[in-house]
């Protein structure tokens, strides 16, 4: 069964867990640190991975945005690819928070809870994922991961 995001679980702090934001990536792009890079970002409420922080992408700009989400704020980070993500439901073009592109919900591919959103326009797609339903994997999660 599907989970969506609770507006009461978004209306604090959406970032202040994601250590890789305090990075600027803009002045050190070319001595990022591969340990940076290489984390995963994994969902909050499973620990399954859902992406990698090398990933993150700049859609018009800017790798965050804010929306309204039913009232609430949110908060979005922009991704190439999201591995660890199911879509559902059927794609739709209204309401879009990014011009020309449809979009599709997606869910954690393990616990089926909402992570975001993926992007689609003609040859282009993207991930839209909610900064509060990701957190960075503890170095023991990764380490169980890679000998799994």
């Amino acid at each position: 069964m599907e989970k969506g995001i609770s507006p009461e679980y978004l209306a604090d702090d959406q970032t202040r867990h994601l250590t890789y934001l305090t990075w600027d990536f803009a002045l050190f792009e070319n001595e990022a640190d591969a340990k940076i890079l290489n984390k995963d970002l994994v969902c909050a409420a499973c620990g399954h991975p859902i992406t990698k922080v090398a990933e993150k992408i700049d859609i018009r700009g800017r790798h965050g945005y804010r929306f309204t989400n039913l009232g609430y704020p949110i908060q979005l980070g922009c991704y190439r690819t999201a591995p660890g993500c199911i879509g559902t439901g059927r794609v739709s073009n209204g309401y879009s928070w990014f011009r020309g592109y449809n979009w599709e919900i997606q869910l954690c591919n393990h616990c089926y809870t909402q992570v975001g959103w993926k992007y689609m326009t003609a040859g282009e797609s993207f991930y839209a994922l909610v900064f509060k339903m990701l957190r960075e994997a503890d170095p023991e999660e990764a380490n169980a991961e890679e000998a799994e």
